[in-house]
């Protein structure tokens, strides 16, 4: 007996052998499994969406052929699967599902249910394994759902990776660096290449290269980004610091004093180029010796009339004094000359 337990929701006592029997055609034969993975899971029904009518027909002639519906696919079906059957998929580059969008998804599932099946596939060790739809689970879950709707899907390892990342970038629900762990995996694992992966998920080749290059940067500065405490875009100005250390130090600055990455950048390239400025500790003598100098220029300015400027700087300077007319040049000219009889 075939694992499929498809059912009329039309069928009625008492017809013997149902309408094959009245109409005078053969009786329904059960639709065989196309392939091993498509049998459907322990408990789970499954819908063909294969519309059956209450109205009687004619009767039509014995030598007419009954036509028979094609068989469907079973990777076109939808099962109602038990939430504790499934299990997160091992590819799944999403880590982290914060609580709050959970709560109002859950929410959401308990006043329309789930719109949109989740897809699984079965593994070798005969346990379905979700490829797409981890937070809908999770968030079932929480509602207190006991059945899910799943489609069962013949994916190998590389085609469950790809299809789960595209899903969660369509989505936007990966952070930069998941995202770019979910590259890396298919360039190592699978051996794509970089165009490959781009042409796969959709994305620029320049995209993802720039992507993987974010997992060379320190524990501590991915998880600046995946908090989003730290913007790609510094990232990416980090990484042009070969010391990690220094790398550090920069990525703490800039959250610390919120930098912006136009002057990250200034600041980062003169640590390349060697001309990085070093702050000099102000002394105390310095601040006595500036607060004199204003002092004397303030003074300056009353007994002239004018604004005064004095430049000092080790015993060393200049006095600058402004004036709007010629006239107010030829009296300052007095004034001093007379000063200095």
């Amino acid at each position: 007996m075939s694992d499929f337990a498809v059912e009329s929701s039309n069928k009625k006592k008492g017809l013997g052998r149902g309408l094959g029997s009245l109409l005078g055609g053969p009786a329904p034969t059960e639709i065989p499994a196309k392939t091993p993975s498509a049998s459907a899971p322990a408990g789970a029904t499954a819908s063909n969406n294969v519309a059956t009518s209450s109205t009687p027909t004619a009767p039509v002639s014995s030598q007419q052929a009954t036509p028979v519906a094609p068989p469907v696919d079973p990777e076109s079906k939808i099962w109602k699967v038990g939430i504790d059957k499934l299990s997160p998929g091992k590819y799944q580059p999403r880590t982290s599902f914060e609580k709050e969008p959970l709560q109002e998804l859950s929410q959401s599932i308990k006043e329309n249910g789930i719109l949109q099946p989740i897809v699984a596939r079965r593994t070798t060790a005969g346990k379905l394994e979700i490829v797409a739809g981890e937070r809908r689970w999770r968030a079932a879950q929480l509602a207190g759902l006991h059945e899910v709707p799943v489609i069962l899907k013949n994916y190998d390892d590389k085609q469950a990776l790809e299809l789960a990342i595209v899903e969660n970038i369509q989505r936007e629900d990966l952070n930069p660096i998941e995202e770019a762990e979910g590259y890396s995996r298919l360039i190592t694992e699978f051996k794509l290449s970089q165009q490959q992966v781009a042409e796969k998920v959709g994305k620029d080749r320049a995209t993802v290269a720039n992507a993987v290059r974010l997992l060379s940067l320190s524990e501590e500065i991915k998880n600046m980004i995946s908090e989003n405490t730290l913007s790609v875009g510094h990232a990416k100005v980090l990484l042009a610091l070969p010391d990690p250390k220094k790398q550090l130090e920069f990525a703490k600055k800039v959250v610390n004093e919120k930098i912006a990455v136009r002057k990250l950048e200034k600041m980062v390239q003169a640590v390349v180029k060697g001309t990085e400025e070093k702050e000099e500790p102000v002394s105390f003598d310095s601040n006595v010796t500036q607060r004199l100098i204003a002092g004397l220029g303030d003074e300056l300015q009353k007994i002239l009339g004018t604004k005064v400027n004095i430049d000092y700087s080790n015993s060393k300077g200049k006095i600058s004094i402004h004036f709007y007319s010629d006239d107010e040049l030829t009296n300052l000219v007095d004034r001093l000359k007379e000063g200095w009889q």
